[in-house]
């Protein structure tokens, strides 16, 4: 081998397991050849070698397992995760948006996420995001961004400057945004946290929402619809919007009820669902901590915590049923959104193991099926051979406990190790 043939750095990665992220159970004994960004070779330790000559650097992981980065189908990187309401986070200055998005990039690849999908930022915060970790300004994931939502004047996220209304105002800001750089088009089909909006109504009648799913899709761009009541659902999907976020089974008065035709509906369509459980959690968690050091809880915080307890309860019956209808579903944390905060993606996959899924399929949520769900299905959440050195290694075995995925000992990133605080 000529000496412009052999490549000055390989790796090889060694460990007790690999997963590939498809939902095959874990090869023992294996390693991962890195070359050049890009995974090279994978198999059996034995096997696995780089051509003579070669400068190699080894590293054995002992009892740990190798599998693809994982790949966070929903985040909202401008937000602090602390607690504060959208609307303040909304009315700062988008330099300060875009310090924390950039801050909070860092701290999800530093937990293992390689890839995330951004949900939606203020004005060009999302863009400049993208655009400052590919340029290796700051690091993170790799983004897959909406820029801004689409959503109805005064409606959740108005803030972040993309109201539109009627069919040829929604059809003009899609290309707007596809103009400007949006990966795919996020969709605000009902109400939300947003002080001004009404969470359990519809937002977008079905033929406005039918000509962005249309003009997206003429682009080449899935569409994803937040939905925090079954009419919102059943709008999207009669629109053919991909994917249904937060997926909430209550009317327009707050009732819950699992509609067995929309259901039915929903796994027909194919499109991914986005449950987002965690979040919920998160808040109730916050406000019972607020309690404790203060030592007591005021009313309304006490009928926050029972009105969130009980509509997380139906959250995991209904994922429950759709789990079991067939229903296509994706882990996507909704994080740093509320009180969730950055690097904890963890707790979406446990919380979707609570609605019914096996370890190994929550995980699968958080890798292939996420990377397929957000049209990155050939680079990101499967460990083959040609594509990207996106890598995670942790302690343990996570397809027998889901916490392993908290003792991270490396992350890869384009085959380049992530250096990650002590």
């Amino acid at each position: 081998m000529s000496p412009e043939t052999i490549p000055s750095d390989y790796t090889i990665i060694r460990a007790a397991r690999l997963f590939d992220g498809t939902g095959v159970a874990p090869a023992s004994g294996q390693a991962l050849l890195l070359k050049n960004g890009r995974i090279a070779a994978i198999g059996s330790a034995d096997q696995i070698s780089a051509p003579d000559g070669a400068t190699v650097t080894f590293k054995d992981y002992g009892d740990s397992t190798i599998l693809p980065g994982l790949v966070d189908g929903h985040t909202h990187m401008m937000a602090p995760g602390d607690g504060t309401h959208g609307d303040i986070t909304g009315a700062e200055q988008d330099d300060v948006l875009l310090m924390r998005a950039l801050q909070n990039a860092r701290t999800f690849l530093h937990a293992g996420v390689t890839t995330a999908r951004e949900n939606g930022a203020k004005n060009r915060v999302g863009f400049s995001l993208k655009e400052g970790i590919q340029r290796g300004l700051s690091e993170g994931p790799e983004m897959v961004i909406s820029g801004r939502p689409i959503t109805i004047t005064g409606g959740h996220f108005w803030y972040c400057g993309s109201e539109a209304d009627g069919v040829e105002g929604v059809r003009s800001e899609v290309r707007k945004l596809v103009k400007e750089g949006a990966d795919f088009i996020k969709i605000i089909a009902t109400g939300g946290s947003t002080w001004s909006s009404k969470p359990l109504l519809p937002s977008y009648t079905t033929e406005e929402m039918t000509v962005i799913v249309d003009e997206a899709h003429r682009f080449r761009k899935l569409t994803a619809a937040h939905c925090a009541s079954m009419q919102g659902i059943k709008n999207a999907l009669d629109a053919g919007v991909d994917m249904i976020i937060h997926c909430v089974f209550e009317d327009e008065t707050g009732m819950y009820e699992f509609n067995e035709p929309l259901a039915e509906q929903l796994a027909i369509a194919k499109a991914w669902v986005n449950p987002t459980l965690h979040v919920v959690q998160a808040g109730i968690d916050h406000t019972e901590r607020i309690g404790y050091e203060r030592g007591w809880l005021m009313n309304e915080e006490q009928a926050s915590i029972d009105a969130s307890k009980q509509s997380l309860e139906t959250r995991y019956e209904s994922v429950s049923r759709l789990i079991k209808m067939g229903v296509r579903m994706i882990a996507g944390s909704d994080s740093p959104w509320g009180a969730y905060p950055p690097g904890e993606f963890v707790k979406e996959m446990v919380a979707l193991t609570k609605a019914g899924l096996t370890n190994t399929e929550a995980l699968v949520t958080g890798l292939s099926h996420a990377a397929e769900s957000i049209a990155v299905g050939n680079d990101a959440g499967t460990l083959a051979v040609n594509r990207p050195g996106d890598i995670l290694i942790v302690g343990g075995d996570p397809t027998a406990d889901l916490n392993a995925l908290w003792d991270v000992k490396d992350v890869y990133k384009s085959g380049a190790r992530v250096a990650r605080p002590a």
